[in-house]
């Protein structure tokens, strides 16, 4: 006789639920206590077990994902060999026969004797793979059909991460042929904060490798852009708008065909200690809307880099500025969340695989550098070149990185991204201030009276135990602070002639 399969009650309450997927397919040969569908009761997705064995005939209306059933609802029945699937009755729902993990015990998986006939006919039924409940969600949610989907979990398990990786080579499929053809070729690297300092060196180093660049700024076309990239620029991408904009995100990550990310999109110390709650939006948010939209394209996302900083640090215990750390706490918001993107990165690896690469350059310097205490050193070289006065306006010891280093290091971490949730220091030149301008002089020695310095301490945050690049690209080479002084006097004396 025919058992019929309707939906069961989860909970005293519930009346209704969701229908979200069958997890096995008509025809199959279903055993007692094997998951044969799964629904969205009042609080979660639940996988309901058989506790009869049959063949699967699913009913002709029996509802599609997403659909709203009620307890009691007939959605297919098991039958026996010689048997047909009877014409639709009414179902009370006293009459449940399928039941959730864990109220009822499974039976023993023998077949009863009138089964033992179709054993033998599908000694090799199809095997379908386990699946999560959350992918299974999201596979009827997007349509995919996780029977065809790889699963990369334990035992081959099929994870949500899978499914959207799916959806998302299925959307890749359909997308402009131009586009898909240039994605294929050609790596496409989204750069967030694409009109700053470090940003436009980024696009630099992009273009010069030959890649497609897209920039998401929430500025205008830099100006900068031109002297530093030159007519290039023009073949850069710019989309206005903000990383918490998450449908304008996920179309630049579809219509582009975005394939690595370099994250630098953030507010600055000062802006973050005036304002935390927009820092926070800024510099954490952003970042975790970032890292989601990666998620949702785990398979077609190559290579991840993003800014941190050394504010991730306290100060250095021979700089007494007031306020000392152990060299393990950050001493600013600014800091502070640098650091709390740091931690949602591992967080990413370890739930989500999502590798990356997080880079803390020390004080950026080089052509451009135009904005912040620390662009002192480029602005003096500026000065230097054209003959002026410039007072560079702190004192101390810190760590410098030439610019095109950490736009090599942003570049090279988002190509070649290892496994893992990784963060590391550049090994730039620590230099007293003195040393600064003692490199200036060289590269122009007229203005050794031009140059001067006067002002605070500046905190010299370092890491307790650094892990240089080089642990990473054991090939990673340095620009010393006498070559990066001189090219930034170079370039500021060819603006000067041109």
């Amino acid at each position: 006789m025919p058992i019929e399969i309707i939906v069961p009650r989860l909970g005293w309450s519930m009346e209704e639920g969701a229908f979200v997927a069958w997890l096995k397919k008509d025809g199959d040969l279903v055993k007692a206590g094997e998951a044969l569908f799964s629904i969205e009761g009042d609080k979660a997705v639940q996988e309901v077990e058989s506790i009869d064995s049959g063949i699967l005939r699913i009913a002709t209306n029996a509802p599609k994902p997403g659909d709203s059933i009620r307890v009691g609802d007939l959605l297919g029945h098991l039958l026996a060999a010689n048997e047909t699937t009877p014409q639709p009755i009414t179902v009370k729902p006293s009459a449940v026969v399928i039941q959730p993990t864990p109220p009822v015990p499974p039976r023993p998986t023998e077949l009863p004797p009138a089964l033992h006939a179709p054993i033998q006919a599908l000694s090799h039924p199809t095997k379908v793979p386990s699946i999560s409940p959350r992918a299974v969600r999201a596979a009827a949610e997007l349509g995919i059909d996780w029977t065809t989907v790889t699963g990369t979990g334990r035992t081959g398990r099929i994870r949500e991460r899978d499914i959207l990786a799916a959806a998302d080579s299925r959307t890749a499929l359909h997308t402009d042929t131009k586009q898909t053809s240039a994605a294929g070729s050609t790596p496409t690297v989204l750069v967030t904060g694409g009109c700053g300092f470090i940003g436009t060196w980024v696009l630099r180093e992009l273009i010069e490798r030959g890649l497609n660049a897209v920039a998401l700024d929430t500025g205008e076309r830099s100006a900068r852009w031109g002297r530093i990239i030159g007519t290039a620029a023009e073949t850069i991408t710019l989309v206005r708008g903000s990383l918490l904009d998450r449908d304008l995100l996920s179309q630049v990550f579809q219509q582009y065909g975005i394939t690595h990310v370099i994250h630098l999109a953030a507010l600055l110390t000062p802006a973050c200690q005036n304002d935390p709650w927009e820092g926070c939006q800024v510099n954490v948010l952003s970042s975790v809307a970032l890292f989601e939209e990666i998620r949702k394209r785990a398979g077609s996302i190559r290579g991840f880099s993003y800014a941190s900083s050394v504010a991730v640090f306290g100060d250095e215990s021979d700089h007494s500025t007031g306020v000392t750390s152990d060299g393990n706490d950050p001493l600013t918001f600014y800091g502070a969340f640098k650091k709390s993107v740091e931690l949602i990165a591992d967080q990413y690896w370890r739930h989500f695989q999502i590798a990356s690469v997080g880079i803390r350059p020390q004080v950026a310097y080089g052509p451009e550098r135009e904005v912040g205490l620390t662009a002192g050193p480029s602005l003096a070289a500026r000065a230097a070149a054209r003959g002026e006065r410039f007072c560079i306006g702190y004192t101390g010891r810190v760590g410098y990185d030439y610019v095109e280093d950490a736009a090599r290091a942003f570049v090279r971490a988002a190509l070649e991204t290892p496994q893992g949730a990784h963060v590391v220091d550049l090994p730039g030149a620590i230099a007293d201030t003195t040393e600064v301008v003692d490199a200036l002089v060289s590269a122009v020695p007229e203005a050794k009276n031009l140059i001067s310095i006067n002002g605070p301490q500046i905190p010299a945050h370092a890491p307790p135990k650094p892990h240089f690049i080089s642990e990473l690209f054991p090939d990673w080479t340095t620009t010393s602070l006498g070559e990066g002084i001189q090219r930034t006097v170079e370039f500021y004396r060819n603006q000067t002639k041109g």
